[in-house]
């Protein structure tokens, strides 16, 4: 299946196609992961080869529709998907104008330098890595704000087991956030596309769309000949799975779903598993419905739906609380829960339900570092050594940024008096149940504490990794008195009875206002934390309402910028 002519056939195809379009300039980088930086999945490659290597073993695909999930296969897809991310978009720009210059060889070079961190992590893995197609820099035809997706081929060099991983890329550039604000409004595919149902417009156009007047230049297309193309020097049968994060879950799961109604176009192949991560919903009850009753199928694998908890793109688009739809958007089972601290949970259905908006949460728990994590406990039961917060790290690293987390907590000090002094029994609202989750980097801590629809968000000096995040209990006088308060905190013991407690002191205008009664890992001693907490109380029908409207306003400028798509 390591076939030279065939790739080298599929490249430049590929190349020409690119020369042929009028490529957007300008791509921004605003990604869910470093842009460039492959040390990240280097280290989680070199940290994680039991699972890769079980993942490699069964060829990506836990067997025939209804077969238990396999996490090990979970992982590797998503390493694929992690991957898409370091494309060098500045080489490809390069690639295409040398080829207008009639250099073609040279223009293949620097084609294949786009890939070089996405081609050595292959390698290390056993694979060829492909482009299928890179349209990230082009509108499709007719359209004038949306961008194509990035989509390869992972190939198994092993002629003994061969399979091939499709992956899409997610958000990336600024343009594709165009195709995530695009999508909350929705097309009717064509009778013979997806059921005929009711697609996003930012997922479905990209896929599905032309860009080129050359034939069979949508996405789609590409890759059914792509899949055809690498299988075609095999001498066993090619299991065939799809995988893809944020943006690229969207594109991979309506990539999959129409390969489930064609096929692979090829005896050589056989449709596996569909792994998403991240995924925003993609159609309405009228597309997952139909997949529902069409994946019972035994001829093909299963379709996995991973889910990082508290990642809020997995909750959008969803239809407004009124008029009710009587097609709603939904996802398509089935879906698993995965977390840095419990074992994989399935997520509930919502097939026959009507999903509402949501408060809108923060954005961490979409970052594909924060799914590495996640997954690399539900593998091996245990978060991976030493992989600290980015996202804090970062902050932590940045000019002045030992500063501002020092400023944060001056003048916890001068409370001590305060600390030492408070009595639980002093407060009316007693043991209500605080969830919390604070990440700590060289003596820095940041984090937020919910209690109900009350946040308080955290930043501080001092270690907080000892919490224990399900132990938290608050203790105050009222929810309601501490909305849009700014109070200081100081984390000290608790005293000899249980010397793995310790109490989080809440002070505002030098009168203690809540406390949170933590426990810890290990033996607290002295004053370990110290820092600002601002606390705002979210109103939920609010959020809502306003959604609602800036949806509306959405669609209206979309409407009027794009009269004619």
């Amino acid at each position: 299946m390591d076939s030279p002519d065939a790739y080298k056939k599929i490249r430049q195809s590929h190349l020409e196609e690119l020369a042929e379009l009028d490529l957007v300039s300008e791509p921004v980088p605003i990604s869910f992961m470093r842009r460039g930086d492959s040390n990240d999945l280097f280290q989680w490659t070199k940290d994680s080869q039991a699972q890769i290597q079980a993942g490699i073993a069964n060829r990506v695909f836990g067997g025939s529709t209804n077969s238990p999930i396999d996490f090990n296969n979970v992982f590797m897809a998503f390493m694929e998907s992690a991957a898409m991310y370091l494309r060098d978009e500045s080489l490809v720009m390069k690639a295409v104008e040398t080829f207008r210059e009639g250099n073609k060889n040279g223009a293949l070079k620097l084609l294949e330098r786009s890939t070089a961190a996405i081609d050595e992590l292959a390698e290390l893995w056993g694979f060829k890595f492909l482009v299928i197609c890179d349209l990230l820099e082009k509108h499709p035809n007719g359209h004038h704000i949306i961008v194509g997706p990035y989509c390869g081929a992972f190939v198994s060099k092993d002629l003994n087991n061969p399979f091939i991983g499709i992956a899409f890329k997610g958000t990336g550039v600024r343009a594709e956030w165009m195709n995530d604000l695009y999508a909350v409004g929705t097309i009717r595919a064509p009778e013979e596309f997806l059921f005929g149902g009711q697609i996003s417009r930012g997922f479905y156009y990209p896929l599905f769309s032309t860009y080129s007047s050359q034939p069979f230049s949508e996405p789609f297309s590409l890759v059914k000949k792509a899949i055809q193309s690498i299988s075609s020097s095999a001498s066993k049968t090619v299991i065939t799975h799809v995988t893809g994060h944020s943006l690229g879950a969207a594109y991979a799961s309506l990539c999959y779903t129409q390969l489930r109604i064609e096929g692979t176009g090829t005896e050589k192949a056989d449709l596996g598993d569909l792994y998403t991560f991240g995924s925003p919903r993609v159609g309405r009850r009228d597309f997952a419905s139909p997949l529902e009753v069409a994946m019972t199928a035994a001829t093909c694998g299963s379709a996995w739906r991973i889910v990082n908890q508290g990642d809020y793109v997995t909750k959008v688009p969803a239809s407004a609380p009124w008029p009710i739809s009587r097609d709603p958007f939904i996802h398509v089972d089935a879906s698993y829960i995965v977390s840095q601290n419990a074992k994989p949970m399935p997520g509930p259905s919502e097939i026959g339900t009507y999903p509402r908006r949501t408060l809108p949460t923060p954005w961490k728990p979409h970052g594909v570092g924060e799914y590495y994590k996640s997954l690399a406990f539900a593998t091996t039961g245990r978060l991976p050594s030493g992989y600290d917060d980015l996202g804090l790290q970062m902050a932590v690293g940045a000019p002045g940024g030992i500063e501002y987390f020092k400023a944060a907590a001056s003048g916890c000090v001068d409370h001590r008096h305060l600390v030492e002094s408070v009595k639980l029994q002093d407060f009316a609202v007693a043991s209500t149940q605080c969830a919390v989750s604070i990440d700590s980097v060289d003596q820095c801590a940041l984090g937020s504490f919910q209690v109900g629809p009350l946040v308080g968000e955290i930043v501080a000096r001092g270690d907080a990794t000892d919490i224990v995040p399900e132990s938290v209990k608050l203790y105050c006088n009222s929810l309601k008195a501490l909305c849009g308060v700014n109070t200081q905190c100081v984390m000290r013991a608790t005293g000899d009875v249980n010397p793995k407690e310790a109490s989080i002191v809440f002070i505002a205008d030098g009168v203690v206002v809540a406390v949170a009664v933590v426990a810890m890992k290990s033996e607290v001693k002295d004053i370990c934390l110290d820092g600002t907490c601002a606390w705002e109380f979210a109103d939920t029908p609010l959020v809502e309402k306003v959604s609602e409207e800036w949806q509306k306003a959405t669609e209206v400028v979309f409407e009027k910028l794009f009269a004619n798509v």
